[in-house]
């Protein structure tokens, strides 16, 4: 506020009115400071403020720019999240979807695979079963070889074992039936003299499984056929395997006896004679047997020629000896009653074998000239 102004040359004294005047313009001039000075501090106040509201504004700023940063991350890594979620639930899934349609594969070809093996093992069941009947019916018609054939072909196929057992039951039968034929079929080719053609339908009926119950009898009669042929040593081992059975026990030890002492077995020609005396006593030739066995017991167990023959082989092995000649062929023996179960074709001759003759021992071979010395 402006002083009062003041002037050199004196005034006059003033009145009352003036005083008041001046005061009142000082007193007015006062408030007029005071006023400017809290304007001023509004002022500045104001100024402050606006300052202050301006910073907390640009806080606010910045921390809404970092919220709507931290809200874009959390957006962002929510997002990311959910799409790996999604895509592992989708895996998932697809994983089970697929694994779903590989078991559903998988089955139809093993349904399909076992309905393929199924008919596979049908139309081989239905083949089996006809052939089987094709090899019954020519069981029936007794077209024996034939139906061994085709028995043969089924012992692998897909039928039953009862089936399987039929049919072996029969063929069994069949093959029976058929030893039967042969032993009859042999019986009249004895009868006729056709010696060589009874060895052959003998020999072919034993090797049939059906002609174990009576392989003693087909033994003894190729034993019997092949001594009627002249062919000892054959018979020896034919009879020696019917001797033991219960068919043709008696008869089959008697001839295999007779047998070893014309091949010049005499050794065990007394012994199976020794055997037969004593098991038959009955028998009419055991007289003949008891005779012959005192005989053989002053004689060597082996024939010489037999025994040279021996010698000759151990002193060559592998080299073939020349045959020496036999004693005469003994006499028949008088005939004894057939066994059960023989063939009346093949029975005992009619007289008892007479003694062979001692046939003179032969040379004996000249020794080799010792070599020159060197």
């Amino acid at each position: 506020m402006a002083p009062r102004p003041q002037t050199d040359d004196a005034e006059p004294d003033q009145g009352p009115g003036d005083a008041d005047g001046w005061a009142l313009l000082d007193a007015l001039r006062r408030k007029l400071d005071d006023q400017g000075t809290q304007t001023r501090k509004t002022s500045a106040q104001v100024q402050q403020l606006a300052d202050s509201i301006a910073a907390l504004v640009d806080q606010q700023r910045k921390r809404a720019q970092w919220l709507d940063v931290n809200s874009f991350v959390a957006y962002l890594m929510f997002t990311l999240l959910c799409c790996g979620a999604f895509y592992f639930v989708y895996q998932s899934r697809v994983h089970e979807v697929v694994s779903a349609r590989d078991r559903a594969a998988t089955d139809r070809d093993a349904a399909v695979r076992r309905a393929d093996e199924a008919n596979a093992k049908l139309a081989a069941r239905e083949a089996a079963d006809g052939k089987a009947w094709d090899a019954w019916q020519q069981l029936e018609a007794g077209k024996r070889d034939d139906a061994m054939k085709r028995i043969n072909e089924l012992k692998a196929a897909p039928l039953s074992r009862f089936e399987h057992e039929v049919l072996a039951a029969r063929a069994k039968q069949a093959e029976m039936m058929q030893v039967d034929a042969a032993l009859k079929s042999a019986a009249n080719a004895s009868k006729s003299g056709k010696f060589g053609e009874v060895v052959v339908m003998l020999e072919g009926a034993l090797n049939l499984s059906g002609a174990a119950p009576r392989a003693g009898e087909i033994h003894y009669q190729i034993g019997m056929a092949q001594l009627h042929a002249n062919d000892v040593d054959k018979a020896v081992t034919h009879l020696e395997a019917a001797v033991g059975t219960d068919t043709s026990d008696e008869d089959a030890r008697f001839q295999l006896a007779s047998a070893l002492d014309r091949v010049g077995q005499w050794g065990k020609a007394r012994a199976e004679y020794d055997k037969f005396a004593t098991a038959h006593p009955q028998n009419p030739s055991a007289v003949f047997a008891m005779r012959r066995s005192a005989t053989l017991a002053r004689m060597p167990a082996l024939a010489p020629w037999v025994a040279a023959q021996q010698a000759q082989q151990a002193k060559a092995p592998g080299t073939a000896v020349p045959a020496t000649p036999k004693p005469v062929t003994l006499t028949p023996a008088p005939a004894v009653a057939v066994p059960p179960g023989v063939s009346p074709a093949f029975t005992k001759p009619a007289t008892p074998p007479a003694a062979p003759a001692a046939p003179a021992a032969p040379a004996a071979p000249a020794a080799p000239a010792a070599p020159a010395s060197p």
